[in-house]
């Protein structure tokens, strides 16, 4: 990518990490909706749009629960991320990490859930001075129901959202920037795009809790 100015100046509470192995790395070919394009080592919609909504998703990933999405966006403008999301037809479901926004007219990172393509108010905006035109890598980590997003490797989260309201789905990208279509400048790209599953240690149950002091009693008594 191409260096641009941008500062982080907030960071959140660190997300907690966890052992990680890669599912995939492709570039999101589902092409559901927006005649998506890879030009140039990089990926964009060729009919940028929220009605209908644009969208592109991993299809042979449909299930992820607990999972990291990483990905290079270059240009910042208004697009995202789509997270623990279904197409349906068209009538799309899942959470969308927004980055840049209002027709590109926005230095935010913030969070809607989408419930049959109706979208809700965003949620969590976290304001980021420079971030429209600036190249970015971004991380999002989503684990239970808990969602967080963080940028060039800096170990906070940047925004964070929890929700309980879908288990499981597929990730994609969206894009909204308004001048994506055009041939020069795109607007708007995306590119090393790659899923790594997360796996999340079972927690200790009470019979496993209970045996472990039992033990620890008798070997007390015996000493």
């Amino acid at each position: 990518m191409s260096s641009a100015p941008f500062s982080l100046n907030r960071l959140r509470r660190p997300f907690c990490s966890r052992t990680t192995s890669i599912a995939a790395r492709p570039p999101p070919g589902g092409n559901e909706a927006g005649s998506w394009r890879t030009a140039g080592g990089s990926y964009d919609a060729s009919v940028p749009d929220n009605n209908p909504i644009t969208y592109t998703s991993v299809t042979t990933l449909t299930g992820l629960a607990d999972f990291r999405v990483q990905v290079d966006v270059n240009e910042v403008d208004d697009g995202g991320i789509w997270l623990r999301s279904s197409f349906n037809g068209g009538s799309i479901s899942g959470v969308l990490l927004v980055t840049g926004g209002n027709n590109g007219n926005a230095d935010t990172l913030y969070w809607h859930t989408v419930v049959n393509g109706a979208f809700s108010a965003p949620t969590a905006t976290s304001f980021l001075p420079g971030l429209q035109g600036s190249d970015i890598s971004l991380t999002v980590d989503v684990i239970g129901d808990d969602y967080s997003a963080s940028i060039d490797g800096n170990p906070g989260a940047t925004t964070t959202l929890t929700t309980n309201l879908f288990a499981t789905g597929a990730a994609g990208l969206y894009d909204f920037s308004p001048i994506s279509g055009a041939a020069s400048p795109r607007g708007q790209t995306f590119d090393n795009f790659s899923i790594s599953t997360i796996a999340v240690p079972e927690p200790l149950t009470g019979a496993m809790l209970l045996s472990g002091l039992a033990g620890l009693i008798a070997i007390r008594r015996r000493t």
